[in-house]
């Protein structure tokens, strides 16, 4: 019987010897692989966020106005000091994550690349993207963007891979096994809204000041919450405001820079939960209520992901459109300040706030400038323009071709993607020989070729809405599915903002 046992635990051994062996190999390899991605892109790497959480947590706890904070707590709630520091311990481990480059460049990655090419045609902004890398590395840098999806998390950081690596400021409704531990292994930071405790607040702004002193570029979601309707949200300024201060430090030399984005979907996976919310005038922003809106999204996605990989092997692969982001110019915090023409930070805290709320304002119109107008957001405007009656495709062709030289006049950025190639390419030989062709003929073809545009666009966009029963076609015309009208409106409101 012993040697029984000893050759079972001898199996065992051998097991988790060979197991640990070739665990090693794997991440070795790994780790390498994801070294030579961030080498070959010239990505830059924040060395802040390998720092090792014990250091963090006793820079925080060494912190004089968190240890004012900690004496100003326990005497307000008749606690001891040792009582309030267990607090502040609790909060750090809460707040701080821990970064992990195999978990981001490697996992993370190949997960989002997978997912959201499955899902989405995702139209990268390459151009605006590029600007980004001339940002001076000595500069705090803060990407804000409007908030339509949980899936924004997975599309920003994918776009921005090859740049940086991007920690988000993230709610607690992401607190809860597994998710907690992937968002900090990607260096993403919790945060609690609408949780007054001051002491709390305290450790949480020293927290995001530390890591905005050392360089970490972070990502913040100014409306604090996703869009019901489709419209822009009021801004959210504690975690602005936090990072704005890092100005009056005499340590940090450089500027602090905002970098406005914005998203788009032509199909937000979420929008059925969000617009029943928006109808009923009841909108669920519990931890509960976070969640059973994650939940329906991870439910859903691996019946998307069957559906999809039946249609692929079949060759009927449907996409649900566009997913993308934009990239505006970088808003630079000295200068607001300087325009402003005050001293900034000699002002009362309520005056000082109603300044941060006004640079706030400024920065989510700046979005709205940059928000990608994708086919079913410009159709469906088109569509709601006309008051839900039935209207012939011609006439919606018609609207589009109009709204989209209104666009293109204002600068926005259209989204187009492989459906496109031929008009792309009419447009880019059209321009190339402009000086050499009459201007009748040039002024003929470009009308041309922008009604094509304009009816591969509509095309595009009654394929999708047709699939999701948003509108039917009967005897060329289109018709508004009654039950699906709050939807067309959602998708037409995140467009509203342009042509106001």
């Amino acid at each position: 019987m012993l040697s029984y046992i000893l050759a079972f635990l001898g199996a065992i051994l051998l097991y988790e010897t060979i197991r640990a062996f070739i665990k090693e190999k794997i991440v070795r390899h790994l780790s390498r692989s994801a070294i030579r991605y961030i080498n070959e892109n010239r990505i830059k790497l924040d060395r802040f966020k390998f720092m090792n959480k014990f250091i963090i947590k006793k820079e925080l706890m060494n912190n004089i106005e968190i240890h004012e904070a900690m004496i100003e707590h326990a005497r307000e709630r008749g606690i001891s000091m040792e009582e309030a520091e267990n607090l502040v311990e609790d909060y750090v481990e809460e707040i701080v994550p821990f970064f992990n480059l195999l978990s981001y460049y490697k996992i993370g990655w190949w997960v989002a690349n997978t997912f959201l090419n499955f899902l989405y045609e995702v139209v990268i902004d390459h151009e605006n993207a590029e600007k980004l890398k001339k940002i001076p590395e000595h500069h705090a840098v803060v990407f804000v963007m409007n908030h339509r999806s949980n899936v924004d998390y997975v599309l920003v950081a994918y776009m921005l891979a090859k740049n940086i690596s991007i920690s988000y400021a993230v709610g607690e409704w992401a607190r809860v096994w597994p998710l907690e531990y992937i968002f900090k292994s990607f260096g993403a930071y919790f945060l609690r809204r609408r949780y007054r405790e001051k002491l709390y607040h305290t450790v949480l702004e020293k927290y995001i000041q530390l890591i905005s002193l050392q360089g970490v570029t972070q990502g913040i979601f100014i409306e604090g919450g996703l869009t019901r309707d489709g419209k822009f949200r009021d801004t959210k300024i504690g975690v602005i405001d936090y990072i704005m201060k890092i100005k009056k430090n005499p340590e940090f030399r450089g500027d602090v820079i905002f970098v406005p984005v914005g998203i788009n979907y032509d199909w937000v996976l979420e929008d059925r939960t969000l617009i029943d919310e928006w109808q009923k005038g009841k909108e669920k922003s519990g931890f509960r209520d976070n969640i059973a809106s994650l939940f329906r999204v991870i439910v859903k996605t691996p019946y998307l992901f069957i559906a999809n990989a039946v249609r692929l092997l079949t060759g009927r692969l449907k996409q649900h459109g566009y997913a993308s982001v934009s990239f505006g110019e970088p808003v630079s915090v000295s200068e607001f300040i300087h325009k402003n023409g005050r001293n900034f930070f000699a002002l009362e805290r309520k005056e000082r706030l109603a300044v941060v709320k006004k640079f706030a304002d400024e920065l989510l119109v700046k979005i709205g400038d940059v928000i990608p107008v994708t086919p079913v957001c410009l159709v469906s405007y088109a569509l709601e323009k006309r008051n839900g009656d039935a209207v012939s495709r011609a006439d919606i062709v018609r609207d589009v071709a109009r709204l989209k030289s209104l666009l293109k006049r204002d600068g926005r950025r259209i989204v187009i993607g492989k459906a496109f190639v031929s008009t792309v390419e009419g447009f880019r030989r059209l321009q190339s020989e402009k000086n050499e062709r009459q201007r009748e003929l040039v002024s003929f073809e470009e009308e041309f070729l922008d009604i094509n545009e304009a009816k591969k666009m509509t095309d595009v966009a009654l394929d999708i809405m047709k699939r999701r029963r948003m509108v039917s076609l009967k005897a060329g015309k289109i018709i508004i599915n009654r039950t699906k009208l709050p939807f067309v409106q959602y998708y037409a409101n995140s467009l509203s903002h342009m042509f106001e």
